[in-house]
């Protein structure tokens, strides 16, 4: 898998997939079927001259996509899924310049793009973040890798309903992160249940006894922002709350306007004491805010995105019920389809969600 971003997301892992992808083209330089042996971890890591730390995860890692058959006691053999066609299939993947911020989207991806390979084979995933959501950007990369064979299908992440409707009439085949309109019914989404995640922070933030709540969004609004918000009124109504127990504020996903608009609110004579924010990076925002200013009543901050690190969780937040490879392989099961000629049924995905708790030091 060769990776290709608009600068190079960095991760931690790169070496153990860059390792994978090695391997992968040398079991088919060598012609391996399925069944054949392969050799072995110690031989692996002399090939490709790492340690064999690296070697083993690289390892592991092919044997999660089905490529290699790990057998304990017996050795490594090739699996099913190494295939016999090796054509590339380059996936662009489309974001705001301004999602280079949340964390948890780039390490998501890795994980989404394994799912997918576990489907699709071969994958050369392609980075674009465009400014101020310009479509006019889009269209030129588009334009320019069509002519060269290079874009077979495109996921869109928070784009805007003009981005969403070029790909609606350009017949690539794509898939939109978040929901998409009914008109649009070229386009195949995965979205988490944004409804049942307002629904379970208001309700989360009400058992605290919160009563004065605040929503920080980003400063542009999708399908997803107003179904987040139907179900936090939801379950404030049936609580039996006034309506203005909530209040909605959005701004950049920028450091110093969110920890300006977070300082703003706690200034004022009641200020909220339950956040709901858009992303991790923004409730850590909040949190600098509350070091700057010093409430002087007691502040819980939510969010609505599973955390970058599970292990290091500051926030309750509402996580899917589906991993980052999971939702990957719902994806590449969606363009394997696309890319035959086939209509994917359902064209959506929706994934339940839950409360994933802090972790208290």
């Amino acid at each position: 898998m060769s990776l290709i971003s608009e600068p190079e997301i960095e991760t931690a892992s790169v070496r153990v997939r860059e390792s994978a992808d090695k391997l992968a083209r040398h079991i088919r330089a060598c012609g391996l079927k399925s069944g054949d042996r392969y050799i072995t971890t110690e031989e692996a890591g002399k090939l490709l001259g790492i340690s064999l730390v690296t070697t083993h995860r690289a390892m592991g890692l092919l044997a999660k996509r089905n490529i290699l058959d790990r057998r304990r006691k017996a050795g490594t053999f090739i699996a099913a899924g190494i295939g016999t066609d090796i054509k590339e299939v380059n996936i662009h993947f489309f974001a705001p310049e301004q999602s280079r911020a949340e964390s948890v989207i780039q390490a998501n991806q890795w994980e989404q793009i394994d799912g997918m390979k576990s489907v699709l084979g071969h994958i050369s995933a392609h980075f674009h973040f465009a400014p101020n959501q310009d479509l006019g950007y889009v269209q030129e990369i588009v334009k320019k890798n069509s002519a060269a064979g290079l874009l077979n299908g495109a996921i869109l992440i928070l784009s805007s309903r003009e981005m969403r409707s070029f790909f609606n009439q350009s017949g690539i085949p794509t898939v939109a992160e978040g929901g998409v309109e009914a008109d649009l019914s070229n386009l195949c989404w995965i979205q988490w249940d944004q409804i049942q995640a307002g629904r379970l922070l208001a309700a989360h933030l009400l058992e605290r006894g919160h009563r004065r709540l605040v929503t920080v969004m980003r400063d542009v609004w999708s399908i997803g922002e107003h179904l987040l918000h139907d179900g936090i009124n939801e379950t404030l109504t049936a609580a039996g709350l006034p309506s203005n127990t909530l209040r909605m504020r959005s701004a950049p996903n920028e450091r110093q306007a969110i920890v300006e608009l977070a300082c703003g609110l706690f200034r004022e004579e009641s200020p909220p004491t339950g956040f709901i924010c858009r992303n991790e990076f923004q409730a850590d925002c909040v949190a600098e805010a509350i070091r700057e200013v010093g409430p002087s009543v007691p502040v819980d901050i939510t969010h609505c995105n599973p955390p970058s690190r599970p292990e290091l969780n500051r926030y309750a937040c509402a996580a899917p019920e589906l991993s980052s490879f999971e939702f990957g392989k719902v994806a590449g099961e969606m363009f394997h389809q696309m890319m035959t000629n086939q209509t994917p049924e359902p064209r959506g995905r929706q994934i339940p969600v839950r409360i994933e708790a802090p972790i208290v030091p």
